[in-house]
């Protein structure tokens, strides 16, 4: 069970995420026309429907709409792809994945069967979503070299070593849905004020308290320490652990809105490859994912 307990973190929303939209299962009569087909396979309005609430979007913008469709169309293809290689089941596997996931429903105060009933999904439907993302983790496992596992952990060390940077920010809100003329306004606020805290006209801390709209203001937009990952959206973190202690971010985008960022401190980690080996496989399996899916769509045929 190496490839489960390796890539077991986060399985529960990884697992519908990356197979269970894209897996060919059969999900009852669909009477609306297909948003998109995928070698012959349909992606229903459902299927992005589903995509949208396990992503947490509450309120999705066409833009939003969009994205989840092209996630869908990259795991549909994946999927395909691990079906037609005919690999060995992997049942014990694919059965503690769906011990995990109905732990993971029954501990939110839900059922597994009422969860499945709302989705209009069997058991069966979960086994085989789960047997798809068994076969993607071995996959993964058998093709990460421990050569490329080390050197990606001495490229990216302090993503990966408990390095923690102290950070100020100043945020202003401008989700993707926003009109374009106001998301515009924060982009060039945030870079006037970076011109003048990089000229020392004007003090970080002081144009966070009157600028950020994030409850940071109040403390000169002081976060305090944070990891590279899980503490700030992704491209905040990226754009922090690029910065040497005292520089300042360019205008940042995300899905929050638009930031600017400072490190006032870095506090190096003190984890080995070993301890870090699982989230390293992690971070090489998705450019993995990523790669896969460039060439299967290459050679694929989707009509929309």
């Amino acid at each position: 069970m190496v490839a489960f307990s390796i890539l077991r973190r986060g399985f529960l929303h990884g697992l519908v995420l990356i197979f269970l939209l894209g897996s060919g299962i059969s999900r009852g009569e669909e009477i609306s026309p297909p948003l998109a087909t995928v070698n012959k396979t349909a992606i229903q309005q459902r299927d992005v429907e589903l995509e949208l609430l396990i992503s947490g979007v509450k309120a999705p913008t066409p833009a939003d709409r969009d994205a989840a469709l092209e996630r869908v169309i990259d795991r549909t293809l994946v999927a395909a792809a691990i079906e037609s290689k005919g690999s060995d089941p992997l049942a014990e596997d694919a059965e503690d994945l769906v011990q995990f996931i109905r732990r993971g429903i029954e501990s939110g105060g839900d059922t597994f069967d009422n969860v499945l009933g709302k989705l209009k999904l069997t058991e069966a439907d979960i086994r085989k979503a789960a047997l798809m993302t068994v076969h993607w983790n071995a996959h993964v496992y058998r093709t990460v070299t421990d050569r490329e596992i080390r050197a990606y952990f001495e490229q990216h060390r302090d993503q990966f070593d408990g390095t923690q940077v102290h950070i100020r920010q100043i945020v202003r809100t401008a989700p993707a849905g926003m009109d374009v003329p106001q998301r515009k306004e924060a982009e060039q606020l945030l870079t006037d004020l970076r011109r003048q805290i990089e000229a020392g006209q004007l003090k970080f801390a002081d144009a966070a308290s009157a600028h950020s709209q994030s409850p940071s203001a109040k403390s000169g937009g002081d976060l305090g320490f944070v990891h590279y990952q899980g503490d700030v959206p992704a491209p905040v973190a990226e754009a922090a652990f690029s910065l040497k202690t005292g520089q300042t971010s360019p205008v940042i985008h995300s899905t929050v809105g638009v930031h600017l960022v400072q490190v006032i401190e870095r506090r190096p980690g003190e984890l080995s490859l070993e301890d870090a080996r699982p989230a390293v496989l992690r971070a090489l399996g998705d450019q993995l994912w990523r790669e896969t899916v460039r060439k299967l769509r290459a050679r694929a045929k989707i009509t929309r």
